[in-house]
């Protein structure tokens, strides 16, 4: 019993410092769900789809389309993986996701560029 009151405390905490969970931004274990939808940043766009197709886009520097993977790390963020369906490609994309709120989320990639995506 304590264990659920602490983990009700923890989340509320948790959220309220984020400025609000979403029903779609945390699952039933207490982890970020994962961002299904379509995104768009100052510069990158990805299309996160409910039946595991991805799209990425950012101009001039990378873009594909394949599968995504979602690794939920904390109650407010994972890892996107995204993996590029080309034939032969082993290319792949792991973004480090932190949600704002049901409807912004911020990530870096590789590069450590970083944007606030909205969800379109």
């Amino acid at each position: 019993m304590k264990g659920i009151a602490f983990s009700a405390w923890f989340a509320a905490v948790t959220c309220g410092a984020l400025g609000g969970c979403a029903a779609n931004s945390v699952d039933v274990q207490g982890k970020a769900a994962a961002p299904i939808g379509f995104w768009r940043g100052s510069v990158v766009t990805f299309d996160v789809g409910s039946d595991g197709r991805a799209s990425y886009k950012d101009p001039g520097v990378a873009e594909f389309t394949g599968r995504w993977e979602w690794l939920p790390t904390t109650q407010a963020g994972g890892i996107l993986v995204l993996t590029s369906s080309a034939p032969g490609s082993t290319n792949r994309l792991q973004l480090p996701i932190t949600w704002l709120n049901k409807n912004a989320l911020r990530f870096c990639d590789a590069n450590d560029h970083c944007d606030t995506l909205s969800r379109r």
